[in-house]
């Protein structure tokens, strides 16, 4: 019997740990809701978006689970789903997901992207007006097939970019990421490679999850512009 009740409240942690709460976005004309997970700690360190394509199953969503480790260390992170009916549609969501993020007195913004459609992300980045982040973090991505202007587009990219893989990892990726590291002598450009690890990281998450928490913490944060100081009415001013 004890073992039995044991296992009820096992299943309703997890249950209640793995329900998210929404963050509101509007693209396009309509509303959307992200699957958003706040902070769980007393000191906050910024928000992760993170922008998946995974297939169904694949990695036993390994952005959900991601997601909640990162709140447990004190990050608020959010989910923007790239495989949609249309597959373009993620990108016309992202600046408005970046801003709504930021709202949230995140100092610190990161974009972590698991997906295969590396070259549209790096072609949002690398124009002078879309929304900037702090750091971005390329999980595992590739593109389906590469583009051969891809290592230009991330040449243009002002910010730090930390480029993971496993060790065995799916053959595009590796070969893509060498690819990349080979043209790209940029200092805020990292390669890492986590051993032993597969394009899912299902035996490795908890190493990950600390590497890239390291990484992210000394990042630099954006200070936001005071706003102007102007003398109360009635008092005079004071001059030098």
């Amino acid at each position: 019997m004890r073992l039995f009740i044991g296992i009820c409240l096992l299943v309703i942690l997890t249950i209640s740990e793995s329900k998210a709460d929404n963050l509101d976005i509007q693209a396009n004309g309509q509303k959307l809701s992200l699957p958003f997970w706040p902070a769980q700690t007393k000191k906050q360190y910024g928000g992760i978006l993170i922008v998946k394509e995974e297939p169904f199953g694949e990695g036993f969503s390994i952005s959900t689970n991601l997601a909640q480790r990162f709140a447990k260390l004190g990050w608020s992170v959010a989910i923007l789903d790239a495989q949609q009916k249309d597959r373009m549609a993620w990108i016309g969501q992202l600046p408005d997901a970046l801003s709504n993020l930021r709202q949230k007195t995140n100092k610190r913004i990161v974009l972590l992207y698991y997906g295969s459609q590396l070259q549209v992300l790096l072609g949002y980045f690398s124009k002078l007006q879309a929304k900037q982040v702090n750091g971005l973090i390329l999980l595992s991505a590739f593109s389906e097939p590469m583009g051969k202007d891809e290592p230009e587009m991330l040449k243009k990219i002002a910010f730090p970019v930390l480029d993971i893989i496993g060790q065995f990892d799916y053959a595009p990726v590796l070969a893509q990421v060498a690819a990349r590291r080979k043209t790209n002598q940029n200092p805020q450009y990292k390669v890492m490679q986590i051993p032993g690890a597969t394009h899912d990281y299902l035996y490795d998450r908890r190493m990950l999850v600390a590497y890239l928490h390291g990484w992210m913490k000394h990042l630099r944060p954006t200070e936001r512009a005071k706003p102007p100081v102007t003398p109360m009415k009635g008092f005079p001013t004071r001059r030098f």
